[in-house]
């Protein structure tokens, strides 16, 4: 590089001295031509260098073999196609492994920390099992990381237990209800129900033509919830007012049949349900609806794109779940999706690769693979909206929330084992082994003997 300074100084003085003269032009151009080529020539051989020094850091490290768990089915293709490899050859001495994937992560979690053994990326949730394992020590807390600072604080506090950031999220999660619009023209609807009045129209008439009704994961607690959450927040937020289901199911004083309109309508919904659904998993939902017998799905938004597809392209509508009647406020579950975290980790190179692929993923240039996937609705910074895809059916969902009143998560307002009771009750209640009040009276004991907030 000092030779191409010198050179270039050189000429700079040849410059000078001939722009003058009749012959300046040709010596301008001359001398143009000889910095050209000497930058050319140092450029090349400066690029060679750092590809050198580059190519002899990463033959200085260590081969390591990554575990994650963060891989979902539903971008497992992704991850085998795009991200695994993307990443590998950009950091060839990393080889991942995915782990985990098809089982229940808290499970699975739970199995590998009593190994103290968890993987160093790792899906992470909100309940107890994480809870614990910060308490343990056993995860990183997040703060200090560049990918902290591109989640917004709701969501950063979403999954802080005790200060310690355990978890930043995928996306926004929302309560959705999926329609099979082929078979509701073929029961007489041209379009989705609007109200809960008509919502259980709809489901009638779906049944007479004989075909299923809905589905929905019963098997996994966060969508267990889902076809009554809707009911109960709208009934209590329109008496109480916004933000009281919350603030009493958190309080431990909540009790469902203290609002009879919940019990009703839940009741008129549950006749409805396919059987088996308290088994069903959000990968039997997509396939159920791919079969196209079944009218609808209640399902998070982050499983769109496996639903929308499987139903067909301009086949599927997506929607907020109509738990209201007319003049009544509608009110919409949301949460943040379940996070990517990181467990503590002694080797120090295996560290070094933690934290690289985890800001790596949580960049918009990388984390687009997933949310491309899954048609999650992105809350990570950065994001352009050439890197989002959205159906057209999503796109519509997304304006459609707008008019409606969020609250959270109802399994995120009880601890883990009032959680486990209030899901129990519920599928027994699909199963036939329980009817919809005595649910509803075992719910609110559940939650008052276990509450998250005590009042």
């Amino acid at each position: 590089m000092k030779k191409f300074f010198a050179i270039l100084l050189s000429a700079l003085m040849v410059l000078s001295m001939v722009a003058c003269t009749a012959q300046g032009a040709a010596a301008v151009e001359s001398a143009a031509e000889v910095v050209a080529s000497v930058a050319e020539s140092e450029a090349v051989s400066a690029a060679s260098e750092v590809e050198s020094a580059v190519e002899s850091s990463i033959a200085e490290k260590a081969p390591v073999t990554l575990q994650v768990s963060i891989v979902e089915t539903d971008f497992q293709d992704m991850w085998d196609d795009t991200i695994k490899p993307k990443f590998e050859a950009e950091y060839p001495w990393i080889t991942l492994e995915d782990v985990g994937t098809g089982e229940d992560k808290g499970s699975f979690h739970k199995t590998r920390a009593a190994a103290n053994d968890l993987p160093p990326v790792m899906q992470t949730d909100n309940g107890d099992t994480y809870w614990d394992f910060v308490d343990a020590g056993l995860l990183e807390d997040l703060k200090d990381t560049i990918a902290f600072t591109n989640i917004p604080k709701s969501y950063t506090d979403a999954y802080t237990h005790n200060d310690v950031c355990y978890g930043l999220t995928q996306g926004a999660a929302y309560d959705a209800i999926f329609y099979n619009m082929t078979i509701l023209k073929d029961c007489g609807w041209e379009e989705a129900p609007k109200t809960f009045d008509d919502l259980v129209k709809c489901m009638e008439d779906v049944k007479a033509k004989g075909y299923d009704v809905f589905c929905f994961a019963g098997a996994k607690t966060t969508t267990c919830w889902m076809p009554l959450e809707s009911i109960a927040a709208t009934v209590i937020g329109n008496k109480e007012g916004e933000g009281a289901y919350e603030k009493m199911f958190r309080g431990g004083t909540i009790d469902f049949n203290a609002y009879p309109e919940i019990a009703e309508r839940w009741g008129k919904i549950v006749p409805f349900a396919m059987t088996g659904v308290t088994t069903m998993t959000e990968d039997d939902v997509t396939a159920t609806m791919t079969d196209g017998h079944c009218a609808m799905a209640v399902a998070g938004n982050w499983t769109s794109n496996n639903i929308l597809t499987g139903v067909g392209e301009g086949n599927g509508v997506m929607a907020v779940f109509p738990a209201a009647n007319a003049g009544e406020t509608l009110y919409l579950s949301a949460s943040p999706e379940s996070s990517f975290g990181m467990s503590k980790v002694a080797d120090e190179n295996l560290k070094e690769a933690r934290d690289i692929f985890f800001e790596w993923i949580f960049t918009p240039e990388n984390f687009r693979y997933i949310q491309n996937a899954r048609g999650t609705l992105p809350v990570l910074a950065g994001l352009t909206d050439d890197m989002i895809v959205l159906s057209d059916a999503a796109k519509a969902f997304v304006a459609e929330t707008q008019t409606s009143t969020p609250f959270s998560m109802s399994f995120n307002n009880t601890f883990g084992e009032s959680n486990k009771n209030c899901c129990t009750a519920m599928r027994d209640v699909y199963s036939g082994a329980l009817d919809v009040a005595g649910c509803l009276t075992k719910m609110s004991e559940a939650i008052a003997a276990e509450p998250k907030n005590p009042q």
